[in-house]
């Protein structure tokens, strides 16, 4: 299946309209079903239309749509790599097989400031303060996203103290500190 798209809402809307109306997730290096809350086999599975979405400089930022079919279920459903990171978590056949009939599109976008709402942070900016930068995950105070399903992580800008979109290329740098949710109302001992 072809899609004519300009962005990743633009693709969600389209194929939530043909019908992929579940919501997969990786976890855990594995595909989990939202509405079952179970882990799919990739053998089971067929993945209908793979779409990766390159923008800004030299493709320095990316999402991945995925429209799959469940066939042991016989349900179809989306998963959508906002951070075009699957291939570094997900089970390597799992990542094979989501990566193995993948399209790629180039969007112009580059001289657009922000991503669904947020600014958008390049990597030259990254590169002369990457301190001022984090990577913010499982958060309980993420925007709303834009296709329907949540944000599983965000860049943050400390100094602005706001969210704000990382191309992917900041991402994968080793540089940039990843900081996970640890709970909530721990009390303060000062």
């Amino acid at each position: 299946m072809r899609l004519k798209v300009n962005d990743v809402v633009d693709a969600v809307s389209q194929l939530v309209s043909q019908g992929y109306d579940r919501e997969f997730r990786i976890k855990d290096g594995r595909l989990f079903d939202l509405a079952h809350s179970s882990a799919l086999d990739p053998k089971d599975i067929h993945v209908d239309t793979a779409l990766r979405l390159a923008s800004g400089r030299d493709g320095e930022d990316a999402s991945n749509i995925y429209a799959i079919s469940d066939r042991k279920s016989h349900s179809k459903g989306l998963l959508i790599d906002a951070f075009d990171i699957f291939d570094e978590i997900c089970d390597r056949g799992l990542a094979d097989r989501l990566a193995e009939n993948r399209r790629t599109d180039f969007v112009e976008d580059s001289d657009v400031p922000s991503r669904y709402g947020l600014r958008k942070v390049y990597k030259s900016e990254f590169d002369r303060d990457p301190e001022r930068y984090v990577l913010r995950i499982d958060y309980p105070d993420f925007p709303e996203c834009p296709f329907g399903e949540s944000f599983s992580m965000l860049g943050f800008d400390t100094a602005e103290q706001t969210y704000v979109w990382l191309v992917t290329g900041i991402l994968r740098n080793s540089r940039l500190n990843r900081i996970p949710y640890q709970g909530a109302d721990v009390p303060d001992n000062e």
